[in-house]
């Protein structure tokens, strides 16, 4: 190369620099390309997954609270004026887990969220009985009903969501992870690109 006549010398120094910067540019693209689509997995599935699940177990958990209010309940306008409020929030519930189905993303999240559809329409059958039962003014077998039969249901109901919880905050925290990697393998690539001593 010393005996390379100075213009040589500039044009391969140029176009080594220009193959570089292409490689570069080529590289760049491909891991910010990746890194958007893992954090649009973050934004748009992971994280409104956690809220939503929250939400249903959070929901669920103020239904109770009324279909409870409707056994103790011992007014006949109130228990009405309940069934009301019940039939509302089983209506909302509906609509927030058509939401959150359209987040489920791997296998063993749809299977845990088929477990829980299943044990919600049985938790729904048994606390339908205990209302007939309040509705004729047996608060004593409804109460029963709700012990026996709807809280062991119930707390199934809820490990099931907090597990469901679990599986997009380990999604959301992997897809992190590898968001950090790439930005780092990113930048190893910047940093192996120097000045070629050609001249």
């Amino acid at each position: 190369m010393k005996n390379w006549k100075i213009s040589t010398r500039l044009t391969g120094a140029f176009a080594l620099l220009v193959a570089m910067l292409l490689a570069l540019a080529l590289t760049s693209f491909m891991q910010l390309s990746s890194l958007r689509n893992e954090t649009e997995n973050i934004t748009g599935n992971w994280l409104p997954g956690v809220e939503a699940v929250n939400a249903l177990e959070a929901y669920s958990a103020d239904l109770r609270l009324t279909i409870l209010a409707h056994v103790l309940s011992t007014d006949d306008a109130a228990k009405a004026s309940i069934d009301k409020q019940i039939s509302e929030q089983r209506t909302k519930l509906a609509e927030m887990r058509k939401s959150y189905e359209n987040l489920i993303s791997s296998p063993e999240e749809k299977k845990l969220y088929d477990d829980y559809v299943e044990n919600w329409s049985k938790y729904v059958q048994v606390n339908d009985k205990a209302l007939a039962l309040s509705r004729s003014n047996d608060s004593a077998g409804a109460a029963a009903l709700m012990s026996q039969e709807s809280r062991p249901i119930y707390l199934a109901i809820k490990e099931q969501l907090d597990t469901l919880i679990k599986i997009n905050h380990q999604g959301a925290m992997e897809a992190s992870e590898s968001a950090s990697k790439r930005g780092l393998s990113e930048f190893s690539c910047v940093r192996l690109i120097e000045p070629s001593p050609i001249l």
